[in-house]
């Protein structure tokens, strides 16, 4: 799991006034999570389903990693890098920790007046508060059934551990991905 991998996890959800500079503070929670030695800068790009991803260096490196593995000569996976890495941004925290949020991803995300964080272990989200309520809304439903898929992942990793071997984890390509 990425999150044992890195010493920071971060976790809740906090809305913050968005002022009218595009500017935002980053809960104090989630700075405090940043890794040790790390300057205050995140990679801010468009996520799935109408938010802003958030990543910090060291967890922004596993997604680099995964797209040196995408197939260059496959089309879904050149559409991935062409609309996703082009509209990322490092944004430094100004002494307040706060953040600017670029507009073409405030558009892309809806964010008006306010921002919703939202901490996904090694990475979090910048959702506008009442996407994000409507996103929960219409998946809650899933969440009985997805958290026992996550217990037997975590079972079968556990089986294979103690057998002595190791778990594969591929990542596949957009290409053929379900």
């Amino acid at each position: 799991m990425l999150e044992d991998s890195y010493d920071f996890l971060f976790v809740g959800d906090h809305t913050h006034a968005v002022d009218t500079k595009n500017r935002v503070a980053i809960p104090s929670s989630f700075r405090r999570s940043f890794p040790t030695g790390t300057d205050d800068k995140v990679v801010l790009l468009r996520g799935a389903n109408g938010c802003i991803e958030a990543h910090v260096r060291p967890e922004w490196r596993v997604h680099v990693t995964r797209l040196r593995n995408l197939d260059l000569y496959n089309e879904q996976d050149m559409v991935l890098r062409r609309l996703w890495l082009p509209g990322a941004s490092e944004i430094e925290l100004d002494a307040q920790g706060r953040v600017l949020l670029p507009k073409r991803l405030m558009e892309v995300a809806g964010i008006g007046a306010e921002a919703r964080f939202v901490g996904l272990g090694p990475f979090f989200e910048i959702w506008d508060p009442t996407r994000f309520d409507d996103y929960v809304a219409q998946n809650s439903r899933l969440y009985d059934e997805l958290i026992k898929r996550l217990d037997g992942r975590r079972a079968a990793e556990e089986r294979v551990a103690s057998s002595g071997g190791q778990v594969q984890r591929d990542v596949p390509s957009a290409g053929n991905a379900p």
